[in-house]
């Protein structure tokens, strides 16, 4: 039986250093790490350093059954890094030293095929924050038959510009509640999840937009409808890789056919998981978040 083509994770590798431990991240890792969990098809597109953190990284990817093959390996620039701080709700903000090897992925041959052949590319504005990256990230992008754009803007890395040319290539858009606003601010609307989805249509084309808001739930606008999703109570631990999770559960029902109420139903069942647990890719059997 020949396996269906993977989606393809585009973007940064990176180690998140965090006050309780270090633990190997960045959103496309977590979406591609979560979506095997999910047995979903993945293949994540980075770049790392030929240093010690990037021969970690490739262990723990081994080690999640990552397929990692489209990984490129920097002889020059160290595997990046995010120091993070938690708030007292769990969630984190960011500094990422420069230079970081995924600033200089390739859009090499192999990216390309991948690209070509993905059911969809799922890719973020961090990456895009040098000139190398945008480049690069734009012909992957340009090969590509559906793109899933999930914005994860980190501040000081949060360009209008980029993430504006990133919705006009986006197919499917995913926003958390602060992004909303922000694209709310560059795009001069309000920030009510309807009148963003109307003028992402209108302008951009988007066809899908998912909205996470933590607490409050989530929205889904596919096939002409809304669809909103209440969050599972949970204890939370902190919320890195949440959102990871939920599009990547997502994601992997929608290409599974199941429906969008069910796909959003267990996206933020396993998200909430993830909330309370150290870590973003904790372990946990898939088949749970499925009953």
């Amino acid at each position: 039986m020949v396996s269906p083509p993977p989606i393809l994770c585009l973007g940064e590798t990176l180690w998140d250093v965090l006050p309780d431990g270090t633990f190997l991240g960045g959103a496309p890792l977590n979406v591609a790490a979560h979506l095997t969990r999910l047995n979903a098809p993945a293949v994540l597109v980075s770049r790392m350093g030929a240093d010690t953190r990037g021969r970690l990284a490739l262990e723990q990817m081994r080690a999640m059954n990552l397929r990692i093959d489209a990984v490129q390996i920097d002889p020059d620039v160290p595997t990046g890094e995010a120091r993070a701080t938690l708030d007292s709700s769990g969630s984190a903000s960011y500094v990422f030293p420069q230079p970081a090897a995924w600033d200089r992925i390739e859009a090499d041959a192999t990216t390309l095929e991948l690209a070509r052949s993905a059911p969809a590319v799922v890719f973020g504005t961090l990456a895009q924050r040098s000139r190398a990256g945008r480049d690069a990230t734009r012909r992957i992008l340009d090969a590509a038959r559906w793109r899933v754009f999930d914005a994860n803007l980190r501040s000081p890395h949060d360009d209008r510009e980029v993430a504006l040319d990133s919705l006009a290539r986006a197919n499917f858009v995913k926003l958390n509640e602060h992004e909303l606003l922000a694209f709310a601010r560059w795009l001069n609307i309000g920030a009510e999840h309807e009148l963003i989805q109307e003028c992402l249509a209108e302008q951009f084309g988007t066809s899908t937009l998912c909205i996470t808001r933590g607490a409050e739930g989530a929205f889904l606008w596919h096939m002409g409808q809304w669809i909103s999703q209440p969050a599972y109570p949970t204890q939370i631990s902190n919320t890195i890789g949440s959102g990871d999770s939920f599009l990547a559960m997502l994601l992997a029902e929608l290409f599974a056919g199941s429906a969008p109420t069910l796909a959003m139903e267990r996206a933020a069942r396993l998200a909430a998981y993830v909330a309370s647990q150290p870590g973003a890719v904790p372990d946990y059997d898939a088949k749970f978040f499925r009953r």
